[in-house]
């Protein structure tokens, strides 16, 4: 059970041995691994970030050359920090990628990289925000932090299965996909990170703004991640369809749930402190998503090689 990497030979420039980076992530509970499970073997073939209690958001191409009845019989999301060591492993009623997602083929970076797993039971953590405001030239320079079970080093395809977080900065807005150059100690995403969260601080709340779609074939330079406010219409309405409302608050209970949520489609009752004054207030609740200054990016990159962040081995120990 395979994924299809797709490389794209443009250029083989000579490079230093690629140094992933990153660190083991303990945080961030719904970010998961999937993959499947076959006896006392697990294997970690992408990633994916939990935005209900039943939906994953992930790649398209994670479930690419896959038949559906494949996944809902042997795949699995595993839960954890270690998909030796996982906390839970909870199977599929389904799999559905974008209508109009287009692979990365040739000279063209793909269109509409996004796919949903619908998870056979509830899942035992907390979902996660997701941005739907459009981002623009100003929100160049924004910190962002990636999350994924990809490999740690790249050259010899090891280290999978173990989540690991970066820290990176968004440098370029490219057609559909968020842009992060390596940082100077050669950290960045690789195989098996596809699927996963790319997220920002909005208001001192992680939201997801990206699904993890590639990379230069090699780790080294940069990578590319499909942007959740322009593929958010369609999410949206798998997420109606299945839990019969569209308000991420309500399905996941985050109304009057004791804690202030600025970010929720209507006014969170917990944002409204209870002095016992009936005569109401003006106070409303909001939140302002701030961007950091921008800065100029540096030329890109775009001559080298790419390739999509799926991955088919077993998980094996990190360098």
């Amino acid at each position: 059970m395979t994924l299809a990497a797709t490389l794209l030979l443009l250029a083989q420039p000579t490079l230093a041995a690629p140094v992933i980076g990153g660190q083991e992530e303990p945080g961030f509970p719904s970010v998961v691994s999937l993959g499947a499970e076959f006896g006392s073997s697990t294997v970690s073939m992408c990633s994916g970030n939990l935005i209900t209690p039943r939906i994953v958001l992930t790649a398209a191409h994670c479930g690419e050359g896959i038949p559906e009845s494949v996944i809902i019989k042997v795949g699995r999301a595993f839960f954890g920090s270690d998909i030796e060591a996982y906390e839970h492993a909870i199977g599929f009623d389904e799999y559905l990628s974008h209508p109009d997602y287009v692979e990365l083929t040739g000279w063209q970076l793909g269109e509409n990289d996004v796919g949903i797993a619908i998870l056979s039971e509830d899942a035992p953590v907390q979902p996660t925000f997701v941005n739907t405001v459009e981002l623009t030239d100003a929100d160049l320079g924004r910190a962002i932090k990636s999350v994924g079970f990809g490999v740690h080093d790249a050259e010899a395809g090891s280290g999978s299965g173990i989540k690991r977080s970066a820290d990176l900065t968004l440098d370029e807005l490219r057609e559909q996909f968020l842009v992060a150059y390596a940082t100077d100690d050669g950290t960045t995403i690789c195989s098996g990170d596809s699927g996963g969260p790319q997220f920002i601080d909005v208001d001192g709340v992680w939201v997801q703004a990206a699904v993890h779609s590639w990379a230069d074939s090699e780790c080294v330079h940069y990578s590319g991640s499909t942007r959740t406010d322009l593929t958010w219409e369609w999410v949206l309405e798998q997420v109606e369809a299945y839990h019969g409302s569209s308000d991420l608050c309500e399905i996941n209970g985050w109304y009057d749930n004791e804690v202030c949520e600025t970010l929720c489609d209507q006014p969170d009752p917990d944002c409204f402190p209870d002095t016992g004054d009936t005569g109401g207030g003006d106070s409303k609740a909001g939140g302002c998503s701030c961007a950091a200054g921008a800065r100029a990016p540096s030329p890109a990159l775009w001559g080298l090689a790419l390739l999509t962040l799926g991955l088919g081995r077993r998980r094996s120990s990190a360098s």
